[in-house]
């Protein structure tokens, strides 16, 4: 099956010829996923069998899509829903530059340049770009500049050639043909996406640039002798008066700003002198996605998308990004900013609208997650008051006119049941809603243009999206008490370090503990994780454990060691391996009880027992993780970075299920809210319970504590994640980030 995007909407309100952005108005949206049959070869056993049909996916039907100028908004939605859908939609101007990070994948290092018609006609440099040093890397992603120097290297090379007087003119005509080449694929795009009389005009222009080209193609391969010097003069005047308007445009592009501009994006995004100098190819995964989000920031846009943007980053990178992108909305008031991301405190902080998509559709809200939710909770509230009035209403109206009906039948009164009728008519055609969505009384000629069975509309009470739902095997109970876990005075130093990576370390979980680990990245939380589920030995000190105890372990590489699983063994299902995992821990399990685990992780029926691992979304692989790690039913859990690659409805999910389970959960995160709302069980923005509130923590028990790892030393955090947030924010201030 071969699988591609159909896309279609009508054209935008603004002039698609104009250069100027003053956002998007794009309605009639309609994207689908279409999986088309491959073509096979018919032979005698296949001649007969029916041609398998196409399949389709819709994710847009019918939207609108409206993007302001000056704006961020936060696009939100379940994973596999369509929120990191690159397809340009035919409706947007052809001159509108959009930037775009894709979220995670190989695919993404091609993906981060800017989108516009002449990138499809440039030989892909992904190759030349990936051997230069990082810092060069983000300066030459900007098309643009490239462009630019493109153009001034041509010209310079033909001015510098005294003696050939016929060099201007072939600099010249190479700069015209490639620039009507780009003119071209715009042509040939316009075209094909309008209709009408405007496609009628579309195609007579393009029929016009492809005589041009022609034209330009001709000239190119001329002769040098058949030129003639009427010609050569007009043609040189030309190139001439291209390389006065570079010149005049060479303050933007100056080496000194641009390399500046790039270093500083890099600085804030951790990157340190050696890396600057690192070849890209030479990066880690995590350090390339970060030169990629430094690259989306460096070039000029007018729509930047940002798919998960904080993934990689540490909570350092994270306010340094909030920061700048806040900067950038007052800096450039143009530009428009749509981010989807699971990290709610990054949404709440910088976005004043927000997307929703939902039931194929877009539909808008004037503020930010948090306010959102809240009016989410709010609107189903007071529609539940208006739905059980109404039908208490209806129930009143519906038994008094069957008494009616009644006596009238009894009393052979055909008026009264003629009466009896109408008022059920009228009930049946006038019982909905009473007031409009800006809270006016219902007038039908304005809340219901258009052609409907009813005079007013059926009451409906907006669905929680919070409808996700997640369950872990309870933790199994101990014969005796005593510590799970326990470090003294632990040390670690690697052979190749100059210093000790963890420093005398003491860390203590008993059952029901609630544990939060935060650091920057590269201060030795994973090693720390890794010595207490004993997969990497320490220099000096003691680990105990309590003789009964089960651990279950998420690692922050889960979904790339299970894509890799996948990729070893393409037809291996999460069903199999769940099953080959028990069996090889001496466990196993049968056929039903696997399913019933995968199944209350999300993962049901023909998706777990049919679907190979390597077509798994990253959402999905990542509640395979957990049923790994959680199918012995485990004592202590240990998460590091598990809210990675889901989306924030599955997020809220798991915190309320690690929030209530009864087993000690250790987490590695740079969540601010996970952390809160699962280790110092605060309350989340709607007032409804995500854990505990802070006065449930002395009811409940548990030993809630938030450690920050720094130096190789293990510290408690007194005032929590907050505390660290500010440590964080003075520290940005000193380096003057």
């Amino acid at each position: 099956m071969t699988a591609h995007l159909s896309v279609s909407s009508q054209q935008t309100r603004f002039d698609p010829s104009e250069t100027a952005y003053h956002g998007l108005d794009v309605k009639d949206l309609y994207i689908a996923v279409n999986a088309i049959p491959n073509e096979v070869s018919h032979t005698s056993e296949t001649r007969n069998k029916r041609k398998p049909k196409a399949k389709s996916l819709d994710l847009l039907t019918g939207a609108e899509l409206r993007i302001k100028p000056g704006t961020c908004y936060a696009l939100i939605g379940k994973n596999g829903t369509g929120k990191s859908t690159d397809k340009l939609i035919p409706g947007v101007p052809l001159n509108t530059r959009i930037t775009l990070l894709q979220q995670t994948g190989e695919e993404a290092s091609s993906d981060h340049r800017e989108v516009t018609a002449s990138d499809d006609l440039e030989p892909n440099p992904a190759q030349s770009l990936e051997e230069l040093p990082t810092l060069n890397y983000v300066i030459e992603s900007d098309t643009q500049r490239s462009h630019y120097q493109r153009d001034v290297e041509v010209l310079s090379n033909a001015f510098d050639q005294e003696s050939d007087a016929i060099a201007p003119v072939r600099a010249y005509r190479q700069l015209k043909f490639e620039r009507l080449q780009r003119k071209l694929f715009e042509a040939e795009r316009t075209a094909k996406l309008r209709s009408g009389a405007r496609g009628y005009d579309a195609r007579k222009e393009l029929i016009v640039v492809e005589k041009e080209v022609d034209e330009a193609k001709t000239l190119l391969e001329q002769v040098d002798s058949d030129i003639s010097e009427a010609a050569v003069t007009s043609e040189t005047d030309m190139a001439l008066s291209i390389w006065t308007d570079l010149q005049s445009q060479s303050s933007e592009y100056q080496t000194s700003t641009t390399e500046a501009k790039a270093r500083d994006l890099l600085t804030g995004l951790g990157f340190t002198t050696s890396l600057l100098k690192k070849p890209f190819a030479n990066l880690s995964g995590g350090w390339k996605m970060r030169c990629l989000l430094a690259t989306a920031l460096y070039q000029p846009r007018d729509i930047l998308i940002l798919d998960e943007p904080t993934n990689f980053l540490d909570l350092l990178g994270i306010i340094w990004l909030e920061k700048h992108l806040q900067s950038l909305v007052d800096a450039q008031p143009h530009t428009s900013i749509i981010i989807v991301s699971h990290d709610r405190d990054f949404v709440n902080t910088l976005c004043m609208y927000t997307i929703i998509l939902r039931d194929h559709i877009l539909t808008y809200f004037g503020g930010n997650l948090a306010a959102y939710e809240f009016d989410l909770h709010e609107r189903i509230a007071h529609m539940t008051n208006v739905k059980e009035a109404h039908d208490r209403q209806v129930d009143k109206m519906s038994s008094a006119i069957h008494d009616s009906m009644k006596r009238g039948k009894k009393a052979g009164d055909d008026k009264r049941i003629k009466q009896a009728k109408s008022k059920q008519k009228k009930m049946d055609d006038r019982m909905g809603v009473e007031t409009s969505a800006l809270g006016h009384r219902f007038k039908l000629n304005r809340d219901m243009a258009g052609y409907f069975t009813k005079k007013r509309e059926d009451i409906e009470i907006p669905e929680d999206e919070k409808n996700v739902h997640i369950s872990i095997p309870p933790a199994t109970s101990l014969r005796f008490p005593g510590a799970l876990l326990a470090l003294d005075n632990v040390s670690l130093k690697y052979k190749t370090a100059p210093a000790p990576t963890l420093r005398d370390v003491n860390f203590v979980v008993h059952r029901g503990d609630r544990i939060g680990i935060v650091g920057l990245n590269g201060s030795g939380k994973t090693t720390l994780i890794r010595v207490l589920t004993e997969s990497l030995r320490y220099t000096s000190g003691s680990l105990t454990k309590h003789s009964q105890l089960k651990l279950g372990y998420y690692s922050q590489h889960a979904v790339e060691e299970l894509r890799t699983l996948g990729i070893q063994s393409p037809s291996l299902t999460s069903l199999a391996l769940l099953m080959a995992d028990a069996a090889a821990a001496g466990s196993p399990l049968i056929e039903s009880t696997a399913r019933a685990l995968l199944g209350s992780l999300g993962l049901q029926g023909r998706l777990a027992a049919e679907v190979p691992v390597t077509k798994l979304s990253g959402g999905q692989l990542v509640r395979l993780a957990l049923a790994r790690c959680s199918r012995d039913a485990p004592h202590v859990l240990v998460l590091d970075e598990v809210s990675t690659h889901l989306d924030y409805q599955t997020v809220r999910a798991l915190v309320q299920v690690f929030s209530e389970w009864e087993g000690a959960v250790v987490v590695v995160s740079h969540d601010r809210w996970m952390i809160r709302a699962v280790v110092q069980g605060e309350r989340d923005e709607e007032g409804s319970d995500s854990g505990s509130s802070k006065g449930d923590e002395e009811e409940d028990g548990r030993r809630r504590i938030v450690y920050m790892l720094k130096s190789g030393r293990l510290l408690e955090l007194e005032g929590g994640i907050q505390s660290f947030e500010e440590k964080l924010e003075k520290r940005m201030e000193q380096l003057a980030l």
